[in-house]
Formats: structure tokens, C-alpha cells, sequence
């Protein structure tokens, strides 16, 4: 714990008066923040730093319970099972040339012999969560049937039941759905079961089904205030241990801890002298290792052969496993001294060093947090910069229109061209029609003129208004949806939108439909102006009351000149006519009304797909942005808290 290195040393060299005010201190602080939880509980994203910070509050309480955990840890087949049936004076951890214990169990004495098993259906975070709770109702802080989610069963403790709660099933089928958190044994017990001390049996750091990478080790590593690490002849410590040390130095780095050595008497042919060189290097190797992660063993250190401990109750004859047994005794009683006749000072410097470490957590966290708050804010508000910069230019476009309306005029003048010659053709169908059906009364002659305006009127706007990409009017509306004006604010726009992750905008409002234009020509000629035929020159009523096909002829080809004007190529002069002006001017201010009608729309489209896009960016960077400034204001909160703590006790 580097931050808080300068505090440890103080609390080395306290007295336990001094410790517990010491730890008073600390509590009174952890009461301090725990009252601003309130304000920040339901906030999601500092659920982290809630649990922290009742994690630190629990911390600072565990020496109230009372309780003392002895956590049991080493190597599959180190023996580890068999001295926790020797502590227990009890066949409470299964013994097998398999590996055996693969689920945690805690150990304790009790009037009755039973074994519970708690189950979990929940996911694995979650039951991190509960496994901590139970250790929590070990230390009086939480009841263990109000632990939600999950259900309890209380058998008889005998091997089978034993056997079934804690030791490996092989059927993978029953591995897979077993859900077993912990099981928790009461039994008569030995002198390390006494005064309100829980042995806690976790399953081989390096099991094939059960090993360090089980998250509860990381739990249980935070809460014990005793380790007895076992290691053996055949099982020594490897990286899975020095994993499992690493592991309790950031948790627990004061906890005190005890190596056991079980001694394997496999070699029957070495030397006595052999075989102690041998248990000196592997323990000595154990003991550097350790002393490597500041877990000084001093005198902590013991060598037994668990297995003749073991045999010595069914085989009372033989001198070497009653040695070994009174060994075990001293060992018991030994390490029975330790831990009671220290126990204060035990738990008090143990809970001092787990309520620092934890509150190094918070601290890292508390910044770590706000760090993040401030990279997020930086961004938020250098986008938001951004994005209004973009929306004001895009507000300010300007679109000239010269370019539009002078594209419309080309258009018009080759548009006019081609209804001229539509009207031309209807004028040579309407001359054929006459000559060959001869002379004509004055109604005939009004109807066949007429029709000669009609059906060049259908002709003309069929060719402008056909549904056709080619037509007309397609040309108008695509100039019109291809406009230049803003073409390099677009591409601009679309390089930011694209570093940001963002869609970029590749479409304008396309103009379906062009506006109503008058193409009726009836009003270019007026028919009335046939009345009763004359006689040529002297004007004077036709007998015949008939017009000749060459008057008729004449007729039409005064239609068609009102319709397409006259050009006097010997005079160079040239006369409008109804295309030029009434269609013409009719299609050109059509399309300039458009014109001002669409630029609008286009515009405020381009400023309507910056703020979407500007919400969207913002809204997946901040999705309450008041959120976000409360949850801001309460981590500053917190941390000017926190460094009050610090500073309280510097």
C-alpha cells in the first residue's frame, strides 16, 4: 500500500490502546461517508463506488463481531484436506487420491454435528456478492436468511452427506449444474475451533475444477485474519501460489501467516539427513517466496506428516505416528496460543490493514471516476463547441440562385425549340387533314383549327410532364436537387460527422413533382376570328358558304405563328409568340418558385440532420446530462470526504 506506507509504520509500532483509538478514528470517518450514500444510492454508475464504500464501512467493523477467520490454503493434494480434519477433530474435508474439495467450506464449532449447504442459482458477480455476505454474517453484520437469492439446506453430517456437499462429482452433467456457493459445517472441534473461531476450507489453488481463478478467492483473501498456507514434498509452491500471495498482498497485506509443511516420506531409501536437506530447501524456498510479498513467517513455520497424525488414532502401537501425533498436539496448541493470546492484536491490525487497503480501493476508485467524468465532459463539451460552430454556419448558407436561373433559361430556350417543332407537325397534320378533306364551312374550319391547338397543347406538356427519367421536367428537378451552393459546407460537415463516428449526410430533400404550368394554347389564336366565308377581294358572301383547303390552310398557319412567334430572317427581326410568352414565362417562373421553395427546405434539412446527429453524439457520450453533472457534484462530494479521511489520520 504505497499511499498509506507512512501510516502502516505507525501502526506497527502501536500499543493495542493505541490501535483501537486508532481504529475508532476510522470509524467515526466511514460513518462520515456512509451518510452521503443515501444521495448517491439508485445512481447507476456509481454503484461501484456505493459498494466500496460500505465495503470500507464493513472493514472498519469486523473487529466488532468478534469472530476470527482462519483461512486453509494450498496446492491440490497438499494435505490441506486432512489438517483441516485434524483441526476439526472431525472427518469434515473429503480425502481422496482425487481432488476432492472443490467447493469453499467454513468450519466451526458447534452443540450439533450438521453440514448446510447454501445454494445460488445467480450469476458469478453475483455470487461473489453472497459469498461476501455470508462472511459478513459470520461478523455479525448481516443474518444469513436475509441474504436474497439464495435457499439453504441443513443435513446430518456424515461421510455421505459429506461427500455429496463438498467433494467432486465426476459426471460432468453434475458438475455443470451444480450450484453450491458454500457449505458451512458445525462440529465438537479441536482447540482451533474454540472461542468463536471459523476455519475457512477453500478448494486447491490449482485444481482442474475448482482453482484460484474461482473469484471468491479474491473475497476470501480480503476477509480471513489468519492464513495457514500447506504445502508438501510432492505439492511445494509454485506461480499458482505465488499468484494466491500476490493476491493477499493487495488485499490483506497484515494478515499473519503460517507455512505448514506436510511432509511425503516417498523416498524410503534416502538418508534421514537426506530427507531433512530436502524439507530444509523446499521450506526455505517457501519462506523466501513469501518474504518476497512482506509476509514475514518468523517462527510460523512448521514441518508434520499429516498422514501418520492421521494413522496415529488406528494404530496406537507405533511409536513413530505417536510421535508425530504429540507433534501435531504441540503444533495445535502452539498455534492456539498464537492466535488467541494475540487475537486482539491479530484482528486489530488485520482489520486497520484491510480498512486502509480498502480505503486506497476507494480512494483509486473516487479518482479514477472523476478522471473519467472530466474525459467525458472535455469531450461532451468540445463536441457540443463543435456541433453549434456547424449548425450556426449552416444557419448562415447562402444560396445565389444565379446559377439556377440562368441553367432555367438554357432550358426554357431548348425546351421552346422543341415544342416549336411539335407544332410544326401537328401544324403539317392539320394542312394534309385539310387537303384532303377539301373545302369546309366555318364550323368545320373552327373545329379543325381548334383541334390543331388542342392536340399540340397534349403533345407539348406529355413532352415536358412525362413520368419518364428523361423528361422535361426530371431535368428541372434534378438541377434542382444537385445544387453546388452548399456542396463544400456538406463535405466539410461530413469530415467532422465522420470522426466522430457519426452517419454522415448523403441525402438532400429530392423535388418529386414540378408546379402546375399552363400549356393550353387556345388562347394563342382565337377561332371566333373565322366567320362566314367571303369571296376573295371583293368580300362580298360565298355562295357556297365553304372556305377553299387553301384558306384553310391559311387559317392554320396564322395559329401556328401566334403559337411559335415569327422569325423574319430577311429582316433579322423576329416576333414572340404564345410559347415564348405565356409557356415560356409560365415554365420559368414555375421553376424560380420552386427554386424558392425548395432552398428552404434543403437548408433547414442539412440544420434538422446536424441536431439529430449532435443528440445522438451527445446523447451516447452523456444520456442525462443533469445526471451527469449531479453524479459529477456527488464524486467531488465524495472525494473531498475522502481526502478528509486521509488527512485525519496522517
Amino acid at each position: 500500500m504505497g499511499k498509506y506506507k507512512f501510516i502502516e509504520e505507525r501502526v506497527e509500532t502501536m500499543s493495542s490502546l493505541e490501535l483501537k483509538i486508532f481504529l475508532n478514528i476510522l470509524k467515526s470517518r466511514s460513518k462520515e461517508l456512509m451518510s452521503t450514500l443515501e444521495s448517491v444510492r439508485g445512481i447507476k454508475d456509481l454503484e461501484a463506488v456505493c459498494k466500496s464504500t460500505q465495503k470500507l464501512n464493513n472493514r472498519v467493523s469486523e473487529f466488532d463481531g468478534g469472530s476470527f477467520l482462519i483461512l486453509v490454503v494450498g496446492p491440490v493434494k497438499s494435505g490441506k484436506s486432512t489438517l483441516v480434519n485434524l483441526i476439526a477433530h472431525a472427518h469434515v474435508s473429503p480425502t481422496h487420491f482425487l481432488e476432492c474439495t472443490v467447493r469453499p467450506s467454513i468450519i466451526s464449532k458447534g452443540q450439533e454435528e450438521s453440514i448446510t449447504r447454501i445454494f445460488s442459482v445467480a450469476d458469478k458477480a453475483r455470487k461473489v456478492e453472497q459469498f461476501d455476505s455470508v462472511i459478513d454474517s459470520l461478523r455479525g453484520f448481516e443474518k444469513l436468511e436475509n441474504i436474497s437469492e439464495i435457499s439453504i439446506e441443513k443435513k446430518e453430517l456424515n461421510d455421505a452427506n459429506l461427500e455429496e456437499c463438498v467433494s467432486l462429482a465426476l459426471e460432468e452433467s453434475v458438475i455443470n449444474t451444480d450450484h453450491t456457493l458454500v457449505t458451512s459445517i458445525t462440529t465438537s472441534g479441536g482447540e482451533l475451533l474454540k472461542d468463536n473461531i471459523f476455519l475457512v476450507d477453500m478448494p486447491g489453488l490449482d485444481g482442474g475444477y475448482a482453482n484460484l481463478d474461482n473469484p471468491i478467492y479474491e473475497t476470501i483473501s480480503q476477509r480471513a485474519d489468519f492464513v495457514i498456507f500447506v504445502q508438501s514434498s510432492n505439492s511445494a509452491i509454485s506461480k499458482v501460489s505465488n499468484r494466491f500471495l500476490k493476491l493477499l498482498q493487495e488485499n490483506n497485506p497484515k494478515v499473519p501467516v503460517c507455512l505448514l509443511h506436510n511432509v511425503f516420506e516417498a523416498a524410503y531409501w534416502h538418508s534421514e539427513e537426506e530427507k531433512q536437506a530436502v524439507i530444509k530447501a523446499q521450506v526455505e524456498f517457501a519462506e523466501n517466496e513469501m518474504g518476497r510479498r512482506n509476509f514475514q513467517l518468523k517462527e510460523n513455520i512448521y514441518s508434520l506428516n499429516l498422514g501418520k497424525v492421521a494413522d496415529a488414532a488406528s494404530y496406537e502401537g507405533m511409536e513413530d505416528l505417536q510421535e508425530e501425533a504429540a507433534k501435531f498436539q504441540r503444533f495445535e496448541k502452539d498455534l492456539y496460543g498464537k492466535v488467541i493470546s494475540n487475537s486482539t492484536d491479530i484482528r486489530l491490525r488485520s482489520v486497520i490493514g484491510r480498512t486502509l487497503n480498502q480505503l486506497e480501493k476507494l480512494d483509486n476508485l473516487v479518482g479514477e471516476s472523476i478522471g473519467q467524468q472530466e474525459a467525458i465532459d472535455i469531450e461532451y463539451q468540445a463536441a457540443a463547441t463543435s456541433f453549434d460552430e456547424l449548425l450556426r454556419q449552416a444557419s448562415e448558407l447562402s444560396y445565389d440562385g444565379s446559377d439556377f436561373r440562368k441553367m432555367v433559361q438554357v432550358y426554357m430556350d431548348d425546351d421552346l425549340k422543341e415544342f416549336t417543332e411539335i407544332v410544326r407537325e401537328y401544324y403539317d397534320s392539320g394542312c394534309n387533314s385539310a387537303f384532303a378533306g377539301g373545302a369546309k364551312g366555318k364550323d368545320a374550319t373552327r373545329s379543325l383549327v381548334t383541334k390543331f391547338m388542342t392536340d399540340s397543347s397534349a403533345a407539348i406538356k406529355s413532352k415536358f410532364l412525362d413520368s419518364h427519367e428523361h423528361s422535361l421536367a426530371r431535368q428541372y428537378l434534378r438541377k434542382l436537387s444537385n445544387l453546388k451552393d452548399d456542396a463544400a459546407f456538406i463535405e466539410k460537415m461530413n469530415t467532422f460527422l465522420k470522426q466522430k463516428g457519426c452517419a454522415p449526410f448523403d441525402s438532400v430533400p429530392q423535388v418529386r413533382d414540378f408546379p402546375a404550368v399552363d400549356f393550353d394554347l387556345q388562347g394563342a389564336f382565337d377561332v371566333k376570328n373565322i366567320n362566314n366565308p367571303t369571296v376573295p377581294h371583293i368580300g362580298i358572301p360565298n355562295p357556297f358558304g365553304t372556305y377553299s383547303t387553301m384558306e384553310i390552310q391559311n387559317f392554320l398557319r396564322k395559329a401556328m405563328e401566334c403559337i411559335t412567334g415569327i422569325d423574319h430572317t430577311h429582316t433579322g427581326k423576329t416576333i414572340k409568340g404564345y410559347l415564348q410568352l405565356t409557356v415560356g414565362k409560365s415554365i420559368y417562373k414555375a421553376a424560380n418558385d420552386l427554386y424558392d421553395q425548395y432552398v428552404p427546405v434543403r437548408k433547414q434539412s442539412i440544420i434538422d440532420f446536424l441536431e439529430q446527429q449532435k443528440t445522438m453524439y451527445l446523447n451516447a457520450l452523456v444520456s442525462d446530462k443533469e445526471e451527469f453533472d449531479r453524479k459529477d457534484a456527488l464524486l467531488r462530494s465524495i472525494n473531498a470526504q475522502v481526502q478528509s479521511f486521509k488527512d485525519s489520520i496522517r
